[in-house]
């Protein structure tokens, strides 16, 4: 891969060298093209791309961005009646560029390789009539930055296929930079899974394309046709996955489906670590709660794993939860430990969003009801940050209200100013100018048989399809000047040393300082599949730092990462960076 150079990447990333004066809270900035049920950043890019499934859009030009109108005019391919489900958005100048999968992306999931290519996982039904081929056992690629000319990469889909069909997987990047895809099911047009159509296996895939082994099973994926009406397990799909440092450089990963949890080893297959039950309730799809691996600060790395929110097992009207809970997974005898509970009352179908500062942004979702189609209601507008360096009971913060609900399909992602990207909102899964629940409410079918959950959108709440972007700025952007780095080196490598230089405001605590790598992650279902936050160590003369990279593929795994420096807890803007062995 072409890595940036210094001079490119102060251009490039000029606007993290400039005062800021943007007040805390939203702003809309244009419309998405798509519905977003997916969204990352491109590695080296000043772009992010959005990810739907295959239907009608009406997202383009047009969109009044004030009321959420969508465009009169169906937005297709050139020269064909094709609807755009795929779309690069350009964050300096808001232009859309239309992206082309070969294969359905409903419901799938994204990881990235060690040189920031993408690798999009699974996918759903075919249409023929619209050259849209099947997507459960696909995977395709998105080539990272740098763009010289402009982007023009799309998507690039892969000759080899999974071993196992999958509809709602999750992956991790592996130590080694390859990825492994865990769960899912094989047949689409369900809430909850079913022992009938559950793959309880994981997978690898690798990026020079050879042979993977043969799937592997995972314990706590698995269930019975006896057990499809328990929640603690049939609420399997999206499992949680976060990596887990080790100073054997394993590829041990907290996993978490339904209400069961594990340190799995997926090296030896086979677990390294039994952990408590979840809590009271499941937490993965369709209860799906937010989950983030909290920021690991050197030199010790200690994890912890966050859980907040959801939706219980009540049947058949699922209850949003404002509980919240924390683990270390390393501990003697692990536990899941309270905090803070959410402040302004239940969430499901949150979005967690770390930020540079280490604080966790929780935003998007619902008060009522759980993960699916027409599954929930009474959106949450108000966004919470939570900071787990403070003391118990002080921990969230409330932040300004949107007045634009995200729903159901609704992504928040962190950019390199600092500032999140907010979009989506598609109960209805496909196209709907109304937003209203279908003839058949509240009942609906899973898998072909009628479902023990009744949906629980009302009757008369309306939710259309969402194409306005929004950016949520942290109060930090409410800062008139931010640390600037002026030089930082392209390519790192774990252990070793390397200089930064920065322009920092006067009268800043220097004592406050922080270096951090983060991976943004892929976000869709209010899952960040990879999200992720490392703090180096590092000594300082005057604003120039020596600073230590991450002490191995377990802490960070081998990937184009954002570098940011904060400062008082105001953060820099970020620049991407190379980790690599």
């Amino acid at each position: 891969m072409v890595m940036l150079t210094l001079v490119q990447a102060s251009l490039f990333f000029l606007a993290a060298a400039l005062p800021y004066a943007i007040a805390a809270g939203f702003r809309t900035i244009g419309s998405s093209g798509c519905a977003v049920q997916m969204v990352f950043l491109p590695p080296n890019t000043s772009t992010a791309v959005f990810l739907d499934n295959y239907h009608p859009n009406y997202g383009g030009p047009g969109v009044n961005l004030i009321t959420g109108a969508p465009s009169a005019i169906s937005y297709v391919y050139d020269g064909s009646s094709e609807s755009v489900f795929g779309v690069e958005y350009d964050l300096q100048t808001n232009a859309l560029r239309k992206l082309r999968p070969q294969s359905n992306t409903f419901c799938s999931a994204g990881s990235f390789y060690r040189d920031g290519t993408l690798v999009n996982i699974a996918g759903a039904e075919p249409d023929a009539s619209a050259g849209v081929g099947d997507g459960f056992d696909r995977y395709r690629t998105y080539a990272p930055g740098p763009c010289e000319l402009g982007c023009t990469q799309d998507w690039n889909e892969q000759a080899r296929t999974l071993q196992s069909r999958r509809w709602y997987p999750s992956p991790q990047t592996l130590v080694d930079g390859n990825v492994v895809v865990v769960g899912g099911a094989n047949a689409g047009g369900l809430v909850y899974n079913e022992a009938a159509i559950n793959v309880p296996t994981y997978e690898k895939i690798y990026q020079d394309n050879r042979a993977p082994p043969a799937p592997a099973t995972l314990p706590i994926l698995d269930f019975a046709e006896d057990e499809n009406d328990d929640p603690g397990k049939s609420y399997n799909l999206y499992p949680i996955l976060h990596l887990l440092p080790n100073k054997e450089v394993s590829n041990r990963i907290f996993t978490a489906a339904g209400n069961r949890a594990v340190v799995w080893d997926y090296d030896a297959d086979k677990q390294w670590k039994a952990l408590p039950d979840i809590p009271k309730q499941p937490r993965t799809f369709p209860s799906t709660a937010t989950s983030v691996l909290l920021p690991l600060r050197a030199p010790d790395y200690s994890a912890t794993v966050l859980l907040c929110g959801g939706s219980s097992g009540d049947k058949p009207d699922p209850k949003a939860l404002n509980d919240c809970y924390h683990i270390d997974p390393h501990a003697d005898s692990p536990t899941w430990e309270p905090t803070d509970d959410l402040p302004n009352g239940p969430q499901t179908l949150s979005d967690g969003v770390l930020l540079p500062d280490g604080t966790v942004l929780i935003i998007n979702g619902a008060r009522k009801g759980s993960g699916g189609g027409f599954m929930a209601d009474e959106p949450v507008y108000q966004p919470v940050i939570y900071d787990h360096l403070k003391p118990a009971g002080q921990r969230f913060t409330t932040m300004a209200s949107s007045n634009v609900p995200r729903m159901y399909h609704s992504t928040a992602i962190l950019l390199a100013t600092g500032e999140v990207l907010v979009s989506g909102s598609n109960p209805a899964v496909g196209y709907s100018a109304s937003g209203d629940v279908p003839d058949n409410w509240p009942d609906f079918s899973n898998n072909g048989s009628p479902a023990f959950l009744k949906q629980q959108q009302g009757r008369d709440s309306h939710f259309p399809t969402e194409y306005r972007v929004e950016i949520f700025s942290p109060p930090y952007m409410d800062s008139p000047f931010r640390p600037q780095i002026t030089f930082h080196p392209n390519q790192i490598k774990y252990g070793e040393k390397f200089s930064v230089s920065a322009a920092v405001p006067s009268g800043t605590d220097g004592s406050s300082t922080l270096l951090v790598l983060m991976n943004p992650g892929f976000h869709t279902h209010a899952v960040g599949m990879g999200m992720r936050m490392v703090t180096m160590e590092f000594s300082a003369v005057g604003n120039n730092f020596e600073v230590t990279a991450p002490r191995d593929a377990s802490v960070m795994q081998p990937g184009v990462y954002l570098l940011f420096l904060v400062t008082g807890g105001i953060p820099s803007g970020g620049v991407w960076v190379q980790l690599w062995s």
